[in-house]
């Protein structure tokens, strides 16, 4: 993967050549580096050490893009990359599914290149206070520091004590800066069927404690009723 575009790497996949030799060409132009893969199910994620943001077609192989999304998702080394999904499937279920699959945007074909490109500066604005290691175990949020690897949390280069719930709440919020994540989402992926506290409310007794732990930077972390929560 080349990794001395101007304005970063963006990976392409899609087994049309028509619709990702397009892409290409006018994503370079803008000052991209462009790689294309034409079988989701073979990508390496591996040896995306360099990209920021990932453009996949909802694809009708046997591993389709949202297939994709998922597993990119769950990897360490790829879950802080942006994904924009584009399909000729006009359905609000398509568009809901995606987002909560984990895609930051979903574009329905066909569509206008100013219009893809628009979305991509965008994505990749919302990706920039996010910055994984070299390696992708650590994320970063102002002076927040989260090690992936050992769960543990910096302030300021000073350690943190936070449970493991609190832990788990911060980085799926970290993961999502600028973005609301519902509480019925955080409660899913935090707690378990066996966990104590099968009631969503239980999401904002931690968040409380974990803004008192955190400071003046708890003061980033806003609810909205309806939306979720957010960092920002």
């Amino acid at each position: 993967m080349p990794s001395n575009a101007i304005a970063g790497n963006i990976l392409i996949v899609d087994d049309d050549a028509n619709i990702t030799e397009l892409l290409s060409v006018n994503l370079r132009s803008e000052g991209y580096g462009v790689v294309v893969a034409d079988n989701a199910e073979k990508v390496d994620r591996g040896s995306l050490e360099d990209v920021r943001l990932v453009i996949v077609d909802a694809m009708q192989q046997a591993y389709t893009g949202m297939d994709l999304i998922y597993d990119f998702k769950d990897d360490p080394r790829t879950e802080h990359m942006g994904i924009i999904l584009y399909s000729t499937i006009k359905s609000e279920r398509m568009v809901i599914d995606a987002l909560d699959a984990g895609a930051d945007d979903y574009i329905t074909k066909p569509f206008s290149l100013r219009e893809l490109i628009a979305r991509v500066k965008s994505v990749l604005r919302r990706h920039a206070t996010v910055r994984p290691s070299s390696v992708h175990n650590t994320i970063s949020f102002q002076g927040l520091t989260l090690d992936l690897s050992t769960q543990s949390a910096k302030l300021d280069g000073s350690p943190i004590a936070l449970s493991r719930i609190e832990y788990a709440i911060l980085a799926i919020l970290i993961k999502n800066v600028d973005n609301y994540v519902p509480r019925i989402e955080i409660h899913r992926k935090v707690w378990s069927d066996a966990d104590e506290g099968s009631n969503e409310r239980i999401v904002d007794t931690n968040i409380s404690r974990l803004r008192k732990k955190l400071g003046e930077l708890g003061n980033h972390i806003v609810n909205r009723s309806g939306h979720g929560y957010m960092i920002s």
